[in-house]
């Protein structure tokens, strides 16, 4: 009677017959794989009876001692089914707003792996997988013993070398800022080369310099690293040459396009053993960076695992000017990719006919680029900035260097709400499953991409979010993609939020119409974006578009960007003058901040205020009194624009869909695009911050009054951020006046760009002069009854909108009052023009200038300095700067 071998018998059979075949590996050591396996499934048993067992609550153990109550913390350790990798952080001290209208979705995707055909690439790496007698460990040679026993009757056992792999890998990585993209793709390289057997033993090492320039390596690579020695690269010869060097960078770092790396490091290890570049960037753009020193050539060996300077040239195919090519540095250069790898392996191995990709540089690398620099030096050498190009012109530069599957893979990401590196790789393994490391490479390097946070050597590459260079470049990309490309990529992210959420495809898909509050932190990010998309494909996307907007709209923006460690700083020199106007104090200062992307090039800066107390107002002896009494104010932080609102500023905002009234683009007077943007009324920039909010995804205001004087005074207690007084050369306004002792100055009589003086202690530009600046307050006589709170002083019959249309009629009589500018200015508290007011001097929906302009006293610009305005006029010299975050103010 016969038995038919049964289907797991079968499989059993094939991973033997596999395992002897692929690997090479005897019957003995099959046998201990084996039994290794079954051990580590009955450990793993073991403690996970063991686990259940003390997980069950006793009923006999005393009562612990009491916890204070945390619900963010489980009882049961966190169960980890699958690999994930964090969009953005969740903790609560990381949730820095990003420097585009794009917030930080608080989700979590599943990680793809990297390295996309693992297995191939360790196939590649077979023909290193050799043995070779260890020298140093002995086992039992249980063949020539028995021999030994049968033919001489003596029962002495007989020794030998034990056998071990035949080299091993210091894997040593550059640790320059522009290498943390390819941080995950390390992690795999290195599980890869320590698992699949090939080698005896692999350490990771950083490449690193110090700020001399000079040349280091240290063990580990990442944060961890950093409190490790720093050693000289001489540390990795092996005077057995049984040790391969493996290189991994994209050569764009200052220290290789000087050659220091190759001269320092390179030459070092090359003299003594085979050492090896993995290039993480496609063949195309080696030439663009530091190998571009060198020459490209074909090397070949006859004698494994040889030293460097021991390889032969077999063709060279970029000469350059190297004299003695004998004598040149030669350095191996590979891609992840299995084929390439392959070619080098064999190389290494000494197969005579394999050929690997290579670069030759001189050796004396380091006084040639000296002498070149000498010789360049005093030619001026024309610069080509990426901000040059518009959004065609990238998206063609692109398309025209970029492989297939790059432009695909770009296509794609075009249509994800969010990017980042977990979700580029969920793309790469659900969408484009061929597309490996360079085609990331390729996009992430080709000029349409840019993070949205402040990257440094300890960031994780994986929290780090990117945006196109402007909203217009994914516009043109997805009108290039297939519509239903385009929606499989917003489907199969929408899907694992979805998920991550505990929701169904289909209740979240309700959800993004009508997000609850417990849920619209969540969803109302991934909404923003996802509207933008959904725009683009047509047709029925855009109709849900549209239903996503709608409800969008009847909901609060989304919480404001919150000040960091991560966020970015700049640096500045504050001012400080006497009474004389001469300047008494200069100091250093630096300030936080975020981008707000407006698109086609265009930013907004917003400068992070501290919190704090102040005392709000003039004191007895100062100003008017509308300006008393004085009174502390609490002020929480929140940002402000940096500048006023720009003329470029403005038209990009009102190029945004119309909320409630037009925007006329170009209504200032005094021309250019680095000019504040003048001529506008207070409904006007309540429109503009309604369109700047909506598309920004958070809330975008003017500031209330309290805000507006505790960011302009900056701790100060003087008349003026800048001391006792105003000069012409710290702000504009009518400097032929004088306020304390200080000479007379040049009345420039129109406004100046911005940023053109010196800003306060926040970093904040244009508080003195230049041009009134709205407040959202309304007019209020004294500050009798004022809040204490930093928060805008709205009375409870204050409502703008039921006052416009008398407005518009006041406006007609209001026209010719002051239509010189300067004696509107001048004469502004003037009993003539409180006359002609008195019919509204009661009425509390007027609002609240501050700040002075280019026409007025300096006694007007004042940090304390006030005066009323009807909301809907726009004489020339207003304007405005928004703010974010704080007492925030609902639109209606």
């Amino acid at each position: 009677m016969t038995h038919e071998p049964s289907a797991t018998n079968n499989k059993f059979h094939q991973l033997i017959a596999a395992l002897g075949k692929d690997l090479g590996l005897t019957g003995e050591e099959i046998a201990d794989i084996l039994w290794l396996t079954l051990q580590r499934q009955e450990n793993g048993e073991r403690k996970t009876h063991v686990t259940s067992k003390e997980s069950q609550p006793s009923t006999t153990s005393k009562p612990s001692n009491p916890t204070p109550a945390n619900n963010n913390i489980s009882s049961e350790p966190p169960q980890t089914p699958t690999s994930t990798a964090a969009i953005y952080p969740q903790t609560s001290s990381d949730k820095s707003q990003t420097s585009s209208h794009n917030k930080a979705l608080p989700l979590r995707v599943p990680d793809a792996p990297s390295l996309r055909e693992p297995l191939a690439l360790a196939q590649a790496l077979k023909p290193l997988m050799r043995r070779v007698d260890s020298g140093r460990k002995t086992v039992l040679d249980e063949t020539s013993t028995v021999e030994r026993i049968a033919a001489e009757g003596i029962c002495i056992p007989l020794l030998k070398s034990e056998p071990e792999p035949w080299l091993d890998v210091a894997l040593v990585v550059d640790e320059s800022k522009s290498m943390l993209i390819w941080r995950h793709t390390i992690w795999e390289l290195k599980r890869l080369l320590e698992h699949y057997g090939v080698f005896r033993d692999v350490r990771t090492w950083g490449l690193v310099s110090d700020e001399n320039g000079e040349i280091y390596i240290r063990p580990g690579i990442g944060k961890a690293a950093n409190q490790q020695r720093l050693a000289s690269p001489r540390e990795l010869i092996d005077p057995s040459s049984r040790r391969l060097v493996l290189v991994v960078s994209d050569c764009v770092a200052a220290t290789w396009r000087d050659g220091t790396v190759v001269s320092e490091a390179i030459k070092v290890w090359a003299n003594t053993q085979p050492v090896a570049l993995i290039q993480m960037l496609p063949d195309w753009m080696w030439l663009r960076t530091g190998l571009g020193l060198g020459a490209s050539v074909r090397l070949g060996s006859l004698t494994p695992g040889v030293a460097n300077q021991n390889l032969f040239i077999k063709e060279l195919l970029l000469w350059k000017d190297i004299n003695n090519i004998e004598g040149t540095i030669k350095l191996p250069v590979l891609t992840l990719e299995p084929e390439v790898t392959l070619a080098w392996s064999q190389m290494v191995a000494g197969k005579s006919d394999a050929e690997a990709s290579g670069f030759i540089f001189p050796s004396q690398i380091t006084s040639q680029i000296t002498s070149q620099k000498k010789v360049h030096s005093t030619k001026p050498q024309p610069q080509t900035t990426q901000n040059q190009f518009s959004s065609q012109e990238r998206v063609y530069r692109f398309r025209m260097t970029a492989s297939p599957m790059a432009r695909k893979l770009a296509g794609l990401l075009a249509a994800a709400p969010v990017m980042n590196l977990p979700v580029v790789r969920l793309i790469q393994e659900t969408m484009l499953s061929k597309s490996r490391q360079v085609h990331v490479a390729e996009v992430f390097l080709g000029g349409l991409l840019k993070p949205l946070t402040p990257i440094e050597t300890d960031t994780n590459p994986d929290i780090v979010q990117y945006d196109f260079m402007d909203d217009q470049i994914r516009s043109i990309l997805l009108e290039d993609s297939p519509v239903r490309d385009s929606a499989d990529v917003l489907d199969a992210v929408s899907k694992y939020v979805a998920g991550l959420l505990g929701k169904s495809l289909e209740e979240f898909v309700a959800l993004l119409k009508a997000p609850g509050d417990a849920d619209d932190e969540q969803v109302k990010p991934f909404a923003v974006m996802a509207v933008k998309v959904l725009k683009q494909l047509g047709g029925d996307y855009a109709r849900f578009a549209q239903e996503i907007e709608k409800s969008s709209q009847k909901v609060a923006p989304s919480p404001n960007p919150k000040i960091s460690p991560q966020t970015p700083t700049f640096e500045f020199d504050v001012v400080t003058v006497n009474a004389q106007g001469r300047e008494i104090k200069r100091e250093k200062r630096q300030a936080q901040y975020y981008l707000e992307n407006l698109g086609d090039n265009i930013t907004l800066e917003m400068v992070a205020i501290p919190g704090g107390k102040f005392l709000m107002g003039s004191p007895e002896t100062e100003g008017y009194e509308s300006e008393k009494p004085q009174h502390e104010v609490t002020i929480q932080p929140f940002f402000m624009g940096k500048y006023p609102i720009t003329q470029a500023q403005w038209r990009a905002v009102a190029a945004l869909p119309r909320i409630e009234r037009d925007l006329n683009p170009d209504p200032s007077r005094f021309k250019g695009d680095d000019y504040p943007v003048e001529c506008v009324s207070w409904y006007d920039v309540v429109e503009f911050c309604g369109r700047l909010s909506r598309r920004a995804g958070r809330e975008y205001r003017l500031p209330s009054e309290a805000e507006w004087e505790y960011a302009c005074r900056a701790g100060t207690t003087t008349p003026f951020h800048f001391g006792e007084t105003l000069t012409d050369k710290l702000a504009n306004y009518r400097a032929s006046e004088t306020f304390a002792d200080e000479p007379k100055g040049e009345y420039r009589e129109k406004t100046t760009s911005v940023g053109t003086f010196s800003p306060n202690a926040f970093g904040l530009y244009d508080l003195h002069g230049n041009l009134w600046e709205w407040c959202e307050d309304s007019w209020h006589e004294t500050y009798q009854g004022a809040p204490t709170d930093g928060s805008a002083w709205h009375d409870e019959n204050d409502n703008p909108k039921k006052h416009k249309k008398s407005q518009q009629k006041d406006n007609k009589e209001n026209a010719g009052l002051g239509s010189t500018l300067g004696n509107l200015w001048k004469n502004i508290r003037s009993q003539k023009y409180q006359e002609k007011r008195g019919e509204i001097e009661n009425d509390n929906h007027t609002r609240l200038l501050r700040g002075g302009s280019w026409s007025n006293d300096p006694e007007d610009c004042r940090s304390a300095d006030r005066i009323r305005y009807d909301p809907d006029l726009d004489y020339d010299p207003i304007g405005f700067r928004v703010v974010c975050g704080a007492a925030a103010r609902t639109l209606q």
